[in-house]
């Protein structure tokens, strides 16, 4: 099974990756995937991403000015698998999102079949708490795609661990240091997910899957998330992202089941 079988991606998607544990590298995994099979793919963000590596696979264009980044985008698109869009970079080497509003006007641009967002933040955790105004979900969002790192489970809740453990405090209401349970996985999620747009599918990804004995808690987690998050969920997507490919192994595992 591929990414875009366990995810059901359709022929015309924007697709929003939220929470923690994976999203930029699962953003050029999917790019990646997908231009072996279509064309028009653009990958963007509207927090921050770290530039990317050189690559004869895609090349990025910048500009705070969305008619010049659409005409880029024209004269680019044909030239590349795909093509990595943002505002500008910054000094720390990361690139700086475009505004959310851009995305559904890049996604009915002539030729454009899909849009990947990066549409959160979290440092680098496996998981995180959403502040006011986060995640920065695209209205246009067909597939809203919640990810956490299943190497979370069992740590305590503090800043090393989790982004905005202060936070993730006063919405669970536990101290922090407490242990990160499955239950507290789900609430979380439950908060990323809740500004979801009304007519977006939402599959979450635990990813980190990487040892057989792990199973089982990535099931048990699955189960939860279904029992406490949104009744838009249909099913779970349980695996492992290696480097900007897909996983050793996937198992999509349906909610009905």
């Amino acid at each position: 099974m591929n990414l875009a079988e366990a995810f059901e991606i359709r022929e015309r998607e924007v697709i929003s990756l939220v929470g923690g544990g994976g999203k930029t590298t699962l953003l050029f995994g999917l790019g990646n995937e997908l231009a072996q099979q279509r064309t028009g793919i653009l990958l963007t963000t509207t927090t921050k991403i770290w530039e990317p590596d050189l690559s004869p696979a895609y090349t990025v264009l910048l500009s705070r000015d969305l008619s010049v980044l659409k005409r880029r985008i024209a004269e680019n698109l044909g030239r590349f698998s795909f093509l990595v869009i943002a505002e500008q970079k910054l000094e720390n080497q990361k690139l700086d999102g475009i505004d959310p509003q851009w995305v559904e006007e890049l996604f009915e641009l002539p030729g454009i079949s899909t849009v990947i967002v990066e549409a959160d933040g979290a440092a680098g955790r496996s998981l995180k708490a959403p502040r006011e105004g986060e995640p920065v979900i695209p209205s246009s969002t067909s597939l809203l795609i919640p990810i956490v790192g299943l190497d979370i489970l069992g740590c305590p809740l503090t800043e090393p661990f989790v982004f905005r453990s202060e936070i993730a405090s006063r919405l669970l209401h536990l101290p922090v240091g407490s242990e990160v349970t499955e239950e507290v996985i789900a609430r979380l999620m439950k908060e990323l997910i809740r500004k979801k747009p009304p007519n977006s599918r939402v599959i979450p990804f635990i990813n980190k899957v990487d040892h057989p004995d792990w199973q089982g808690e990535a099931r048990a987690l699955a189960e939860r998330l279904v029992e406490v998050g949104s009744p838009d969920i249909s099913k779970v997507v349980i695996g492992q992202m290696q480097g900007d490919r897909w996983m050793q192994e996937v198992r999509a595992l349906s909610t009905s089941n």
